[in-house]
């Protein structure tokens, strides 16, 4: 369950990284539109004027559709694959969502107590991608974005019938979500007025607690980072509705222009800022802790400490990233972490009380620009006040830390002998997992044939870019000559390939959505893929053609059947080849054919034999057996091995396959039929036989 939270704290930066530059941006554009700061080049009409309103109008962009945003990045970081396509389910959902609930409100808002024609500010409705909704802020847009992750986990690669394929994937979580968007669209209709109430209430509570308010959140917002759950203290307030409707961060941008023009102070104008003031011990508590951490260093590792301190210092002070300093905690001493969280609440919570206020979730470039820039004409006191209690705590920071790590010896960066170490959250994870097994990942019905195509078409490094269409794998491959023989990818469930120099189309189905999120996969992480070298070292086996004609033999006992009668629209619409089946009686499979094996797949299922007269004959045991990986099978040869129409190459266990609900038929295809002239056969449909059985005759076509 902490894994699941931390994963989500993790995807709210998805969205929240468009903040900062957008912030920065309006707030620079406040001032360049601010008369009493740019004098009469801001005046109305103005190029000056019409210029900085363009841009100002795209800094809200990021703003004005923030639960736009939740619901499109969300996915992006907490769905299992095909993260790109839950998006786009997502987005599409949470719109099926908010135009049921303006359908329903339209129709009975008077049952609800909710105006739908209201304009006012206070109405709790507002306009989302042209529809007017509820406005449930981004807790709204999490919530959908939370239903559809999990209906995208569950349901994206359940395999459907081919006869349903094409509603196979992402149209598959569109249908059940569409029918689950309509009773949660009816009880938010029910609910959320009652939650907007509620949610006034609290944000009455917290305005007015005041000092003890503010201390406990940052407390907690920082002592809460080591597990990732400091995104649920955060985001509430910061992006709405806890303290004020759409966040501290979105009212703050939308009053800014009218703060700085007050010369009320900030306190009166904004008492709800004492919840965005997380940052400042990004500004006054690090280097206080990096001054502490050099101070306390043994002589001869000072100068390389500085070259790791200094950066992180800057990153911290600047940027607003602590991660080097926070994640260092955790290893040396955890009391030093909550001393530090103690500490920022204390100074966060003291110059609230001073009456500094406004937007200090960030580091100092977000402060100038958010803050110094457009305040400074008629707030610089409060700035000054800032300053000085700032620097004041971090001379607390460092006189506590100092003493602390000397009191206890503590082995701080640079006191060990000759080592200076600055820790990472990735170092942090790594010593939290120390000792933990790994479960393996999960793959999807999918996965087996997509490693398989990945593998055939010459192994990830072999690939140089990967499209599909509505049944095609469209690849671009570097060398064509590592791409393996048709009859490969046929034999786990490809109906054809089409090669035209480098392009190659692998012609999949209607899986192929499915298909192409799991090679994605392959291709990012290049997990569970044999390489180029081991894949095709079948095509190193040279075979020379030594007869004009050639008879297949039955490989097996039992019923004879044509290919139409094999229910699998792949073999018996003849998409690989012309060939016949066998109802096998038992599991002891022989060639059947005179030739040299070229391929044995990796999974047991089929295998491939040049025969005498240059005929690609493809044993394919079972039906979707490729998903069974080859328990079923024990293969008697191997690559390069002569065979005879009584070679036995394989067993099948029939009850295995039986029992996984797959089909045991054993299939004889001819992958280049068309190369050649095929007799009748030998044995009528439904007859039963023994193996090495003559069936077909087939005779290579002269070409001119």
């Amino acid at each position: 369950m902490m894994a699941k939270f931390q994963r989500f704290g993790g995807a709210m930066f998805t969205p929240v990284v468009f903040f900062v530059f957008s912030g920065i941006v309006v707030g620079l554009t406040s001032v360049f539109l601010n008369a009493d700061i740019m004098g009469g080049i801001a005046a109305a009409g103005t190029p000056w004027t019409v210029f900085w309103t363009v841009v100002d109008t795209g800094g809200w962009t990021v703003f004005n559709n923030m639960e736009v945003l939740f619901v499109i990045g969300l996915p992006l970081g907490l769905a299992d694959h095909g993260k790109e396509r839950a998006a786009l389910e997502a987005f599409v959902l949470y719109m099926t969502f908010n135009n049921f609930v303006n359908s329903i409100l339209s129709m009975f808002g008077k049952t609800f107590g909710v105006n739908l024609a209201s304009t006012s500010e206070t109405s709790g409705l507002k306009v989302i991608a042209g529809v007017k909704t509820l406005d449930t802020g981004v807790v709204g847009a999490i919530l959908i974005a939370a239903v559809v992750v999990y209906l995208h986990n569950k349901f994206f690669d359940k395999k459907l019938p081919d006869w349903l394929g094409v509603f196979q994937g992402s149209a598959f979580v569109a249908m059940i979500g569409f029918f689950a968007m309509l009773p949660m669209a009816l009880i938010f209709c029910w609910g959320w007025p009652y939650f907007q109430r509620g949610v006034t209430n609290i944000q009455q509570f917290l305005t007015t607690a005041g000092d003890l308010g503010v201390f406990i959140y940052i407390f907690l917002e920082k002592a809460l980072l080591p597990v990732g759950l400091h995104h649920f203290i955060y985001a509430p307030f910061q992006y709405g509705p806890a303290i004020v409707n759409g966040g501290t961060t979105l009212y703050w941008m939308k009053h800014i222009t009218v703060f700085a023009a007050s010369k009320q102070s900030l306190i009166s104008l904004y008492p709800q800022g004492g919840f965005a003031l997380q940052g400042l011990s990004n500004i006054f508590g690090v280097p206080g802790i990096a001054a502490a951490f050099y101070a306390t260093a043994k002589p001869e590792n000072r100068t390389k400490l500085l070259a790791l301190i200094i950066p992180g210092v800057m990153t911290s002070v600047f940027a607003g990233i602590t991660e080097p300093f926070d994640y260092t905690f955790l290893f040396i001493a955890p009391a030093l972490f909550f001393l530090h969280a103690f500490l920022a609440a204390c100074l966060a919570t003291t110059m609230y009380v001073f009456g500094v206020t406004g937007e200090f979730c960030g580091g100092l470039i977000d402060f100038i620009a958010k803050n110094y820039i457009p305040m400074w004409a008629n707030h610089w006191t409060t700035y000054v006040v800032q300053w000085a209690i700032g620097l004041v705590f971090m001379m607390i920071y460092f006189l506590i830390f100092r003493f602390l790590i000397l009191k206890f010896d503590l082995p701080t960066p640079g006191r060990a002998e000759g080592v200076v170490n600055m820790f990472s959250k990735a170092d942090f994870k790594a010593k939290q997992a120390a000792g933990k097994s790994d479960d393996g990942k999960q793959h999807s019905a999918f996965y087996d044939s997509a490693a398989a195509y990945v593998e055939f078409l010459g192994g990830v490094d072999n690939i140089a870019s990967v499209t599909n269409c509505f049944t095609r794998l469209r690849v671009e491959v570097n060398d064509p000559q590592l791409v393996a023989p048709d009859q490969n990818f046929m034999a786990v469930g490809a109906s054809g390939v089409v090669r035209k120099g480098t392009a190659v189309q692998v012609i999949v189905g209607t899986d192929v959505t499915n298909v192409r999120e799991e090679v994605d996969d392959i291709m990012e992480n290049g997990e569970g893929v044999t390489t180029t070298q081991t894949v095709h070292e079948s095509q190193k086996v040279e075979v020379k053609d030594t007869a004009t004609e050639t008879t297949l033999f039955t490989p097996v006992k039992g019923q004879f059947m044509n290919l139409e009668d094999v229910p699998d629209d792949v073999f018996s619409k003849k998409m690989v080849g012309e060939g016949f089946a066998m109802n096998p009686e038992d599991g002891n499979i022989f060639a059947g054919v005179e030739g040299t094996v070229m391929t044995v797949f990796p999974t047991k299922h089929a295998l491939g034999i040049h025969t005498e007269n240059g005929a690609e004959v493809m044993i394919h045991l079972g039906l979707d057996t490729v998903e069974l990986n080859g328990d079923p099978f024990d293969v008697k040869v191997k690559e390069g091995d002569q065979v005879h129409k009584d070679t036995p190459v394989a067993t099948m266990d029939l009850k295995k396959v039986q029992a996984a609900g797959k089909n045991p038929v054993v299939l004889m295809i001819i992958t280049n039929a068309a190369d050649y002239m095929l007799g009748n056969f030998k044995i009528n449909q439904g007859d039963v036989v023994n193996a090495e059985v003559p069936a077909l005759e087939i005779s290579k076509v002269k070409t001119k």
